[in-house]
């Protein structure tokens, strides 16, 4: 299917809901931080006896999965395509392994044959979406994240993706909402397994933005600890707006205690 490139396509990394990749055991949550779901994938931690034995004596699917959890992409794409060609899954996850080596043309082919086999398998829809995130072609993105949720369970994983693209776009109010509609499915979505996570580019403006929404979504669940961690790395990306701060109701809360004025001082805002 083509030749793997020698290197990412781009450097900027949207590190938490960059796109979580989604395979088809179950959505955990695009990438943009993509959601996804190996088939039946073993440990990275395999045995030493399935280790040995990666060459010789495992089928071909279960060599292909153990590769793709030790993070082999190249040799677990050419293990796939020694399996059956006619499955959605196996598509998919070829697709998947292109995608971790940045060969986004070549998962865009991948996850479009998936769904031409079956096209309401909704794995391959969140990772299409994924890679039109990484091309900045965020409609289309947001076009196939819809769709996605179409044809599975509410997936927390899917809302984040769909939310980030949002914010891509500039669309803000509608990211917050899609934010805040995942973390009421999960609230451990914004940290995600880093194995289904695939970077993306994003301007600082949208990953200052992006890391604000966050804390504001965690101080007004009341976890006001994780909202500092986000509100840090808003400030560290380039957030100085003091009076966006004091006039923020999501954060009366976070405003009186004390880890609050020393993030001030340390970034000369108090």
């Amino acid at each position: 299917m083509g030749k793997h490139p020698s290197g990412p396509l781009f450097r900027t990394r949207l590190w938490f809901v960059v796109v979580v990749l989604a395979s088809s055991t179950g959505l955990v949550f695009a990438g943009q931080t993509t959601s996804t779901q190996a088939v039946n994938s073993p440990s990275p931690k395999a045995s030493s006896q399935e280790r040995k034995s990666l060459g010789v004596e495992l089928p071909a699917e279960t060599k292909a999965n153990i590769l793709m959890a030790r993070g082999e992409y190249a040799a677990a794409i050419a293990a796939f395509q020694q399996t059956n060609l006619k499955s959605a899954i196996v598509w998919n996850n070829i697709g998947m392994a292109y995608h971790h080596l940045y060969a986004l043309d070549e998962a865009r082919k991948a996850y479009l044959q998936a769904l031409a086999i079956n096209p309401r398998f909704a794995p391959a829809s969140n990772n299409l979406a994924a890679v039109y995130y990484g091309q900045h072609d965020f409609r289309d993105a947001e076009h196939w994240y819809k769709r996605a949720l179409k044809h599975t369970s509410e997936s927390a994983v899917i809302y984040c993706n769909l939310g980030t693209a949002y914010f891509a776009d500039g669309n803000y109010k509608k990211g917050m909402k899609m934010y805040q509609k995942a973390f009421s499915i999960d609230d451990q979505v914004f940290n995600p397994d880093q194995s289904k996570m695939v970077e993306g580019g994003g301007s600082r403006e949208q990953r200052v933005e992006i890391n604000y929404y966050i804390a504001q979504t965690f101080a007004s669940a009341g976890k006001q600890e994780q909202a500092l961690v986000y509100l840090r790395k808003a400030m560290d990306e380039g957030f100085k707006d003091r009076k966006r701060l004091d006039e923020d109701k999501d954060f009366a809360v976070l405003r009186t205690t004390p880890q609050f004025q020393q993030l001030l001082a340390a970034e000369n805002l108090n």
